[in-house]
């Protein structure tokens, strides 16, 4: 068969599996590793990329090769995502829920002679967000996003700068240890 009439084939069957799982559009086993999804989307790429046939195929079947090939890539970037170990640093508002509750008043003497004392209110539990420098926070977007794409390296690299921006956030170098532990356990 052709090139033609193979990317064609393929394309239709691809579009018949409405509602089908991210890893029969790929055509490969249900457990399969990162490798072997890759290495099938690349397969897939180098057959019916839809580049490589703008000037051979009509409007209407470079259409159905467009989608064909649009859902492909979704199905290897959901398996993508399941199989990465770290997917994102723990969300920033979610760790103000993680601070220990502090009683609202705390009593101190007001010197060591006296037996008087004051109540004065104490800190509440403040949002990491808040608590970063805004340049802090545009690097720890920016390792969000490193480790969304699976670039731990990277990640890495971006909690650095952040902690090196506000050297005194404990939940920066919590995080920084974190994303490390993931690059010891990667091959």
């Amino acid at each position: 068969m052709s090139a033609r009439t193979d990317v064609l084939l393929w394309a239709q069957r691809v579009t018949a599996r409405k509602g089908a799982a991210a890893h029969q559009i790929l055509e490969v086993a249900a457990s399969c590793s990162l490798d072997v999804a890759q290495d099938a989307f690349h397969k897939i790429a180098r057959m019916a990329h839809p580049d490589l046939h703008r000037t051979t195929l009509s409007s209407d079947e470079l259409e159905l090769v467009t989608s064909a090939y649009a859902r492909a890539a979704a199905a290897y970037q959901e398996i993508r995502g399941q199989r990465l170990t770290t997917t994102r640093l723990r969300p920033i508002r979610d760790s103000v829920a993680e601070v220990a509750p502090v009683p609202a008043t705390m009593v101190i003497p007001t010197s060591p002679l006296s037996n008087k004392a004051i109540a004065i209110p104490d800190e509440q539990p403040v949002n990491p967000a808040q608590a970063m420098s805004s340049k802090a926070l545009i690097y720890y977007r920016k390792a969000e996003l490193c480790l969304r794409r699976g670039d731990l390296t990277a990640a890495v690299l971006q909690l650095k700068m952040a902690i090196a921006s506000d050297p005194q956030s404990g939940f920066l170098r919590s995080a920084l240890a974190e994303v490390e532990s993931e690059v010891v356990k990667k091959p």
